[in-house]
């Protein structure tokens, strides 16, 4: 931990400051957790933020935090080394951010947008791409790390919901190199849900026929 203790002390000044801001610490988590870094309206649209709020929640921060002024740049580390203390409990200590925690809160907000979205044959922004392209991504990060509290009823809405209008929402995805990732993650959760021993079925035969449906449309565009 020595050779930490500059940028250490550094992080937990301006950490102590910034999260008198109420909504800083879930912020925070959430831009960690990203799986690719957002523009701040791209995350404003991801949350149903106005942009104003993100930037007032991430003020306190910006000598650790490249948060641009206006929608030129994705909010971004200044330190690389920021993301592994915030991730050590023994580092940051009450500044920790729960993986757990966060990786949730993305699922279930990525669930949320793409639960709510009925205009899928309109163009969409980079925050609804964000949740057809990762909602699985998150959800498989719970699954790795033995956080099986997960909402079945949720998972079940999502798949049934992709299923239906499937070419068009297929089209968030912007490529058929995103679609293969992207199946490749649900037949990760599909695997996790054939192991579990707590009548899944109904999940796992709503997984199969997504995936059915994807390579179907797929085979026919």
């Amino acid at each position: 931990m020595e050779s930490h203790n500059g940028l250490d002390s550094l992080f937990t000044q301006v950490l102590d400051s910034a999260k008198k801001h109420p909504d800083f610490l879930f912020v925070l988590g959430t831009t960690m957790f990203l799986r690719e870094p957002l523009k701040p309206s791209q995350l404003a649209q991801f949350l149903k933020w106005p942009t104003y709020d993100i930037w007032s929640a991430l003020e306190g921060s910006l000598s650790i935090l490249h948060v641009p002024e206006g929608d030129d740049d994705v909010i971004r580390l200044y330190h690389a080394s920021l993301q592994d203390f915030l991730n050590d409990l023994g580092r940051s200590g009450n500044h920790f951010l729960d993986p757990a925690i966060n990786h949730k809160t993305l699922f279930r907000t990525s669930a949320r947008l793409i639960l709510e979205d009925t205009h899928f044959f309109t163009e969409s922004g980079q925050g609804i791409y964000y949740a057809y392209r990762n909602w699985c991504y998150h959800l498989m990060s719970l699954i790795n790390d033995n956080i099986t509290s997960v909402d079945k009823t949720t998972i079940g809405a999502l798949m049934e919901r992709l299923s239906q209008g499937c070419s068009a929402r297929l089209a968030r995805l912007k490529s058929h190199k995103v679609v293969k990732m992207w199946l490749e993650e649900l037949e990760g959760v599909i695997a996790w849900a054939r192991k579990e021993q707590n009548d899944f079925d109904t999940l796992i035969e709503m997984g199969e026929q997504l995936q059915a449906n994807v390579h179907f449309v797929c085979q026919n565009i």
